[in-house]
């Protein structure tokens, strides 16, 4: 039988092939970190799994290297740019709306996908995890609605509260 660390081992590889898969490339970078998720470059980098968040959060885990595999994949970097602007609330809208349809695109393209972020949207809804701040609760909602708009998924009906941010 396997040890702890051998299980975690064959994750992190797993995890890390099926990014390279999903986002097309055997050129991906994958980091693994104790800080925020991002990606560089080739060079993702996401969150260090540990025993406990494996077997709490597995599907979690798996929305978040799937979203930032599609977004490697699928995000346009150059069309992007030619769309950011001076200011930074509006550029924010801006690339959560680009990650909603990121998801969007890359959901009908793997349907395992699919269902990886859209619990871990439900999660992140129904979690205190959310901003408090005025202005990213703002670039949240674009972010949540835009993907409910796009896949046509109901999130949960704490998205309705996102919808009203936006009228």
């Amino acid at each position: 039988m396997l040890e702890n660390d051998e299980i975690l081992e064959l994750f992190k590889k797993s995890l890390t092939a099926t990014i390279k898969s999903i986002g097309k490339s055997d050129e991906i970078e994958v980091n693994f970190v104790q800080d925020k998720p991002s990606i560089n470059g080739n060079i993702i980098n996401i969150l260090e799994p540990n025993h406990n968040l494996i077997r709490e959060k597995l599907n979690y885990i798996r929305a978040q290297a799937d979203s930032m595999a599609l977004e490697f994949r699928l995000h346009e970097k150059k069309i992007h740019k030619d769309y950011i602007s001076k200011n930074d609330l509006t550029n924010e809208i801006f690339n959560a709306i680009e990650l909603s349809r990121v998801e969007a695109k890359g959901s009908k393209l793997f349907k395992g996908i699919k269902e990886n972020i859209f619990s871990k949207h439900k999660s992140d809804l129904t979690s205190s995890n959310l901003s408090s701040s005025n202005e990213n609760q703002l670039v949240q909602a674009f972010r949540y609605v835009s993907y409910s708009e796009l896949t046509g998924k109901n999130l949960s009906s704490k998205n309705y509260k996102n919808y009203n941010k936006l009228i």
